[in-house]
This record gives structure tokens, sequence and C-alpha cells, in this order.
């Protein structure tokens, strides 16, 4: 009997180490959201709102074990008493797939993981940014989710609430970092070097994106070249390459080039180069290099400069997005893609 009691606890203990606090979007675990919001426990009629979380967010299947919510950064609140029940399913598809109709949403494997009941959301007096999440809402089923399956959908249903804010955190917009990549550009005598800029300070997923070479000569036909890799063998060069052998010595190739452009600078010396992002969550965090050229004769030999490269990162939106509706008879929500609470779940 010893011997199996102790088996039963190391078994326990083995259980409870297993269980771990999971931030989504893992991003804003220690980062303030941008914004805020009043769906759903904000508002002072019942409220429907399914959160979806893309499969990109897990690194395996996790077994939900409760969720907390976290007021939104700076806000107060008052404790608020709702008639709420929650759900949970595996949404086909990515975030991409998210529909304005609840229904469409919703998983074969749909769970009532918090039955309709009164719940009690603490006051809120402490002003930090970000603050401390909620106490955790037990599920009284646990949820078993497959990131190979689909998305997480998280769905709440406030049946009545009484009047009074209640603001939790949501997603941010994010700026797009831009570094400097490589050698220097190469200065022709009397002028002054090329420069390219990412004109977009938000690049985005599935948003437009401008990249613009600037400082050319007017009416020069200019390059804007795109690449993956900034340093090694490519194409039978080492990156950073210098031109010199081709006749621009001081200039330098210093990306690959997947791709090039070519435009007409106009009178200030400045080109344009539009792109759509595509639109695929997993384009979240890439790094987009460009370099860019110009013909310039008198300059050297070969009659081109280029430009010191850059890289972008693409930041937003997050894999996330809701669907949500005042009153509980509607089928049909307001659809927003990178929008979502962020939520700490309880997981083994």
């Amino acid at each position: 009997m010893v011997h199996r009691a102790s088996l039963l606890s190391l078994l326990f203990t083995g259980a409870l180490l297993a269980q771990s606090p999971f931030v989504l979007p893992a991003s804003h675990a220690a980062r303030e959201g941008s914004s805020t919001t009043n769906v759903p426990f904000g508002r002072s009629t019942p409220t429907r709102v399914q959160s979806c979380y893309d499969p990109m967010l897990f690194a395996g299947p996790v077994t939900i074990l409760s969720l907390a919510i976290r007021v939104d950064g700076g806000a107060v609140a008052a404790a608020k008493v709702v008639d709420v029940e929650i759900r949970m399913s595996t949404m086909p598809g990515t975030v991409l797939a998210l529909n304005a109709d609840f229904a469409q949403n919703r998983g074969v494997d749909e769970t009532l993981v918090l039955p309709q009941q009164l719940l009690t959301l603490p006051a809120h007096t402490n002003v930090a940014s970000p603050t401390t999440f909620d106490s955790p809402i037990s599920l009284a089923v646990p949820f078993h989710y497959d990131p190979a399956l689909g998305s997480l959908l998280v769905e709440i249903v406030v049946h009545g609430q009484p009047p009074g804010a209640y603001p939790q955190d949501v997603t941010y917009v994010c700026d797009s970092p831009e570094v400097t990549i490589g050698p220097v550009a190469c200065t022709p005598a009397g002028g002054i070097p090329l420069r390219v800029e990412s004109s977009t300070t938000q690049v985005m997923w599935g948003r437009p994106w401008v990249a613009r070479v600037l400082d050319a000569p007017p009416g020069a036909m200019v390059t804007l070249g795109l690449g993956t890799i900034e340093s090694g063998p490519w194409s039978g060069f080492v990156l950073p390459q210098e031109l010199g052998f081709l006749g621009a010595p001081g200039c330098y190739l210093s990306i690959d080039v997947a791709g090039s452009l070519f435009s007409v600078a106009a009178g200030d010396g400045s080109a344009a180069f539009p792109f759509v992002i595509p639109n695929a969550p997993s384009a979240l965090g890439y790094w987009i290099r460009f370099q860019g050229g110009a013909i310039y004769p008198g300059a050297n030999a070969l009659g081109l400069v280029t430009s010191q490269a850059r890289k972008v990162q693409v930041c937003g939106w997050e894999p996330v997005g809701r669907v949500w509706a005042s009153g509980l008879a509607t089928t049909v929500g307001t659809r927003e893609i990178g929008v979502a609470p962020v939520m700490q779940f309880l997981v083994q």
C-alpha cells in the first residue's frame, strides 16, 4: 500500500508540474496591447464573441484547463457579475477562414467548457501596463486542442450583465523595425549616395508596403532588388560582394537578388515601389531585404551606383481574430482580423 500511495503521489505531482500558463498571443505576455475592448464584458446588453487563435501560435496539442482575461493597462474597473457561458472548439483552417457567420466557425468538437452561470469579475484598481491577469476561470470540462486540425475558437456568450465598463486588453498594431545591412553606399564624385527606405511604418501581412529609392539623378533608371539573405555564398558571389571587378569599386551587392523592379527617378530623385504583403499569417516576423541601384554615367566605369541595403520586418497583424455581436438572436457578427483579447490559458 505504501508503494502504491507513493506511486500515486508521484503521478499526481508530475501532472501538476506538467501544467503551465500559456498566453495568447505570446507576444503580449509582457507587452501591453495597443487598444481596448468592451466586448463582451463592458456592455449593458447580452453579447456573443468568438475569439480565434491561429494554429501557428501553438507548438503542439494542449489540454486547456482554465482561462484568464486581462484588463486594459492603465484602466480601472469595478467588480461586475455577469451571466455567462463559454464554449470551445477547433475551427477548420487558419484565422483567415474566420467567418462573420457564427455557426460557420464552430468545429465538430464544440464543447460547453463552462455551463451558464453567474461569474464575478474582480475589481481593478491597479493601473499598471500591462496589468496582471484576472483570477483563472476554471473550466468544468477541459478542452483538448490540436493545432494540426485548425484554429482554437473560444466563444463567450454573455446572457446578461449590468451596465458598467470592464475594458479588456486586445492585441496591438505594431511598428516594423527597419535595419541597415551591409556596407555603406558608394558615393559618386560630386554626387550624394543613393538611399532606400521603407515608407510604410506598419508592414503587415495582407496590406500594402511601399519601398522607395532616394537621391538618384533625376530621370535616371533605378532598380529595387529584393532578397532573402544578406551574407554568405550566392550565385558565385560571397555577400556582401564588392563590385570593383565589374568596374564599380566601393559599390556592393549586399543581398541575393530574388527579384528586382525598375523605374525612373522623379525630379526629386525618388522612385516608389508599391507591393502587397501576402495575405498569410505565416508572413509574421519575416524580414524583407531590399537594396537600390541606379544608372549613373560617369560615377565609375560600370556607370552604376548602389545604396546601402536595408531590411524591414513584417510585424502584424497578429494571427488572431474575432466575430462579435450585441444580442444573442443574431447569427452574423462583425468580423475583425488581427484583433482578439489577450488571454492566459492553463494548459497541460
